[in-house]
């Protein structure tokens, strides 16, 4: 912590703001009132043909099944309408899984990430849903077969929500110890990351699994448009997300299942850039859940990201 009395005042002054915006962020997102349903479970709208991915190109084959596992990057924060049956979790109509089922004709997707999931909600109830395995394993008990299993995971085990709040608030890692999020990462995270794809593995029924990583949200010094944010506050940001996506790659090799990175997918439309294709942080109001998720466009670009992936064969 700075020692200069001109820095704690001002750490007093934000401190209210700061603590409650750290809440919310850790516990994930809460519900919002109003919330329109959404049909985007069903089969998906016209686009490229579908295909049986695990060793042919999307257009060779029959429509994919696809279940998403994880948290807010996989559930669609940010954009409403969400899902009336998980409230709080967030999974929106435009989510990138259900965009990447709408590109397969005939595709069905099911979401099953909740916005604010740790790795620990994969084997423990969440905001009142059951945990995450444990509603795969239903899914295919029931009779769903699914083709692919996806899973964004680790950004809450990490932190990077309310490290990212704190630089608008007064500045990044206020400890002045960056260092403490960047041994979790390296240190704690890893074997967490590498039972949880293992587990889901397992629960998958078969189906291919694929990690996807996280996108890279900051953007060059000279394309830096928010004043919140400065160069080495920048570097540091950009740091732990590699050091976060390098970890997951590694636990995803680890447990024998694919690894999907994004990390250029919002290329030119990152945070803090003129045409950001990711929701500004915000500290309060109705912004403050969406805040550094990418909006419609950004999951587009995911999802064709997901798509060329497969499309490909890999």
């Amino acid at each position: 912590m700075p020692a200069a009395a001109g820095a704690r005042r001002r750490l007093g002054a934000g401190a209210a703001t700061l603590v409650a915006v750290l809440l919310v962020l850790l516990s994930g997102c809460q519900p919002r009132d109003g919330l329109a349903p959404t049909n985007a479970d069903g089969p998906g709208a016209p686009g490229a043909p579908g295909g049986q991915i695990s060793a042919s190109p999307v257009s060779a084959g029959k429509p994919l099944t696809i279940v998403a596992l994880g948290d807010s990057y996989s559930s669609g924060e940010g954009n409403a309408p969400f899902d009336l049956d998980a409230a709080g979790c967030d999974r929106g109509s435009n989510a990138w899984p259900r965009l990447l089922g709408q590109r397969l004709t005939g595709s069905t997707v099911r979401i099953i990430a909740c916005s604010g999931a740790k790795t620990t909600a994969l084997t423990s109830s969440f905001k009142g849903q059951p945990p995450q395995l444990a509603a795969l394993r239903s899914l295919i008990a029931s009779g769903v077969r699914p083709d692919l299993v996806t899973i964004t995971i680790g950004g809450n085990d990490a932190g990077f929500g309310p490290t990212i709040v704190s630089c608008v608030v007064w500045r990044c890692f206020w400890t002045g110890h960056d260092d403490n999020s960047r041994e979790y990462v390296r240190d704690t995270l890893p074997p967490l990351l590498q039972t949880a794809y293992s587990q889901v593995k397992e629960a998958a029924g078969g189906a291919r699994v694929i990690v996807v990583g996280y996108p890279d949200l900051f953007p060059s010094s000279t394309a830096n448009t928010c004043k919140w944010l400065s160069n080495s506050e920048r570097v540091q940001l950009t740091g732990l997300n590699n050091d976060l996506n390098r970890v997951i790659r590694r636990a995803a090799s680890k447990a024998d299942v694919d690894f999907l990175s994004i990390d250029r997918a919002l290329d030119k439309h990152k945070l803090c850039t003129d045409d950001p294709w990711v929701y500004p942080v915000a500290i309060s109001g109705a912004g403050l859940q969406a805040s550094g998720h990418p909006n419609t466009a950004g999951q587009r670009a995911i999802a064709d990201t997901a798509y060329n992936y497969i499309a490909k064969g890999k």
